[in-house]
């Protein structure tokens, strides 16, 4: 199995369309190009139908009614897909060079055969890892660790990810990912990380070695220019964007 072949949801809203943008422009290049969009799938608030030709997306669109919470938005796409495994992310986690595509569908292989239930394409500092062997790069994620879910660059078992959603049904996204460790570890969900030995990126992540992207270009509506001025800058200039319309965090 390759992540090409896939289902791949993208969390974002219409609030977000400049970031969406890049996101929408910058993904194929450093993927398998054009056919990314294929099996691409946006999860958007459905303001965006009304507003199409001002919010142009590639690839498959499924809408979510803003009032739902955030795990049902999940769940409710989640359910209507065929993939056994799924790759998940949010609009601003945007690739800035291309990915190991052969060193992750080594690692999906593993994943079956392992049964584990998750990977996540970056590693945390608040968090144990031990390497399943010396020829691998995949590690799992030490369950008695502090921080083991996170809404991060990810490939999921669908149906593992949708049980811990329906634990947490009425969380936001910031409550999920907290309220999610218990879950994880009384569900015993395994999960596990490829990222490789990159540098620290801010207070608790490091930079993946296989899949190197932006974890994450907003911060509470903020452009994280703090942590990734370099790749933000360039693509400021790429798209036409005056960061200051957002903000920014800063390091001052």
């Amino acid at each position: 199995m390759k992540i090409q072949d896939l289902d791949w949801v993208t969390h974002t809203h219409t609030d977000y369309y400049d970031v969406c943008n890049i996101y929408d422009g910058e993904m194929p290049s450093y993927l398998w190009g054009k056919d990314f969009w294929k099996n691409h799938y946006y999860l958007i608030n459905s303001n965006h139908k009304f507003n199409k030709e001002e919010f142009k997306l590639s690839g498959n669109i499924f809408y979510y009614d803003e009032d739902l919470n955030y795990p049902i938005r999940l769940i409710n796409i989640l359910s209507n897909i065929d993939s056994e495994l799924i790759v998940f992310d949010h609009e601003d986690m945007i690739l800035y060079k291309k990915a190991n595509l052969e060193k992750i569908n080594k690692s999906i292989d593993l994943m079956l055969i392992n049964n584990i239930d998750s990977i996540r394409f970056l590693k945390n500092d608040n968090a144990r890892f031990i390497k399943i062997d010396d020829e691998s790069a995949i590690e799992i994620i030490d369950p008695k660790s502090k921080w083991i879910f996170s809404i991060q660059s990810s490939i999921w078992r669908k149906d593992v990810l949708i049980k811990i959603l329906k634990k947490n049904i009425f969380s936001n996204m910031w409550q999920l990912e907290s309220r999610s460790q218990k879950v994880i570890k009384n569900l015993k969900v395994k999960c596990a990380v490829l990222s490789g030995f990159g540098k620290k990126r801010g207070l608790l992540h490091f930079d993946s070695t296989y899949y190197p992207y932006i974890a994450t270009a907003i911060f509470k509506g903020k452009w994280t220019t703090s942590e990734y001025e370099t790749e933000l800058n360039r693509l400021f200039k790429k798209y036409s964007i005056n960061p200051s319309q957002r903000g920014e965090t800063r390091n001052y």
